[in-house]
């Protein structure tokens, strides 16, 4: 029986995991612990997060008013990711929250597109996303639940502030931190006033640091993800942010932009060994570890997993973590529920580490040594066969525990210049006039849809998170 859980780590995770175990656990007694230094929790990726579509339901189903929290973290609304050089030096392509296109019968968009482009039409699939276009044109508005709208093709994530998110989410929770972290030594922390705390179950969200978790049984991910360095910068900025984040690929690695109310946190990312040490560069070794929950502690977060946040996946991570420990307690002393929520816990992260590796290998920037290397690469064999499968007849094989759907995978690769060989022989049995017409008629909903929503400040002013 687990009547205490300890937390140790104050930031984005910390509170997190606390307003989450209150709310399900009222009878445990819940004691966070606060830790020195800024919040690494998710990873030293700057000051601001981003957040994909599942996220808002999280803070819903957790009593956090999106609005609020908005307002308190600066924030502003998500329909997806920009990138920016990594198919090419000049080359961009969005990868947005929702559906791309729509079936025609049982063929998908996509074959659809493959066969109108054997045709000789030239097509690009973002144009049939609503969420790319509505990006593009700078305006917002929340989903329609109606699934016979055109609104309801698309989700929504969030942009804030770390620290305001960490403040919302203590708030919400209701915990009061019993002191500051000194040492962890034989299952009971030690704090800075003297005193020793004991739990019959251990949180570390202290990030890198791994104050509970240690830094041994770590599996490496350099061999496919390069960029060993990350520099934390914000820039003010006037004005509207856009709705959606930005990342951008150099000679030496890419950086990060998300959008907040009155200017931009960012992350430079990059390899040492292809650009000199830039000031304030800190040190990080992506990868995870080998088991998240050893004993009376679980890693959550970067102390779980560390890898660089292309598009909103660290938060995702840490959600479906809590809700994973949260459905195998109580677990009995050396039961099957720390295996179980291991297994789990690594298939999701080998899952959403293919899915990074996905936008190094399929790069577009030829004549740089990082870029050409990663090309080159060979990759873990679940990414293998997506790409051999893909490849030869435009299909992607979904494993368990992803965090990602089949029209991301193929947003990704669509984006990045890779086309099948094949398409499928369903969609030779539909006449090219249909497919065309097919393919006009989402054209010409997504275009009326976005030309009846507000911008983005509009949506913002209204809801009282800019003057």
């Amino acid at each position: 029986m687990i009547r205490s859980i300890g937390i140790v780590g104050g930031g984005v995770a910390g509170w997190m995991a606390a307003l989450a175990l209150v709310r399900a656990l009222p009878h445990v007694r819940i004691d966070l612990i606060e830790t020195e230094g800024p919040d690494w929790s998710l990873g030293p990726f700057g000051p601001a997060e981003a957040s994909l579509p599942d996220f808002p339901f999280w803070l819903a189903d957790h009593g956090v008013d999106e609005s609020a929290l908005l307002r308190a973290a600066r924030g502003s609304f998500s329909l997806g990711t920009a990138f920016s050089g990594w198919a090419g030096a000049e080359a961009d392509w969005f990868l947005p929250f929702g559906t791309i296109g729509a079936p025609l019968g049982t063929t998908a968009f996509h074959q659809l597109a493959a066969r109108i482009r054997a045709a000789g039409h030239d097509l690009r699939l973002a144009d049939f996303s609503l969420a790319a276009i509505v990006a593009a044109s700078g305006r917002f508005v929340r989903p329609s639940e109606d699934p016979r709208s055109i609104l309801s093709s698309f989700g929504y994530g969030l942009h804030f502030d770390r620290a305001g998110l960490a403040d919302t989410l203590r708030a919400a929770s209701g915990i009061t931190p019993i002191g500051s972290f000194r040492a962890f030594a034989d299952d009971a922390v030690a704090l800075q006033d003297g005193s020793q705390v004991t739990a019959d179950l251990w949180l570390d969200c202290s990030g890198p640091a791994a104050l509970l978790a240690g830094t041994t049984g770590w599996e490496s991910w350099v061999q496919w993800l390069p960029c060993d360095r990350a520099v934390e910068n914000w820039n003010p900025a006037e004005g509207v942010p856009p709705p959606y984040s930005h990342a951008g690929a150099f000679e030496a690695g890419w950086q990060r932009t998300v959008p907040l109310v009155g200017g931009q946190g960012g992350t430079l990312l990059y390899a040492s060994q292809h650009l000199p040490e830039q000031p304030g560069a800190i040190p990080i070794a992506q990868g995870r570890r080998t088991q998240a929950w050893t004993g009376k502690v679980i890693a959550l977060g970067a102390t779980a997993t560390l890898i660089e946040p292309l598009h909103g996946w660290n938060l995702a991570l840490l959600q479906n973590a809590l809700a994973r420990l949260l459905t195998l307690l109580p677990a009995t002393p050396n039961g099957p529920e720390p295996a179980e929520y291991n297994r789990l816990t690594a298939e999701e992260a080998d899952r959403v580490r293919d899915f990074a590796i996905l936008h190094y290998k399929t790069n577009g920037r030829a004549g740089e040594p990082l870029w050409d290397s990663a090309r080159a690469m060979p990759v873990p064999e679940t990414l293998r066969h997506k790409l051999d499968l893909y490849q030869s007849r435009g299909r992607i094989p979904l494993y368990d525990e992803e965090l990602f759907e089949a029209d991301d995978w193929i947003a990704v690769l669509d984006g990045q210049g890779i086309r099948p060989r094949r398409h499928d022989a369903l969609a030779d049995a539909i006449p090219e006039p249909a497919i065309l017409q097919h393919a006009e008629r989402i054209r010409a909903l997504i275009l009326d849809a976005v030309r009846a929503m507000p911008h983005h400040g509009a949506t913002l002013r209204a809801e009282g998170m800019i003057a």
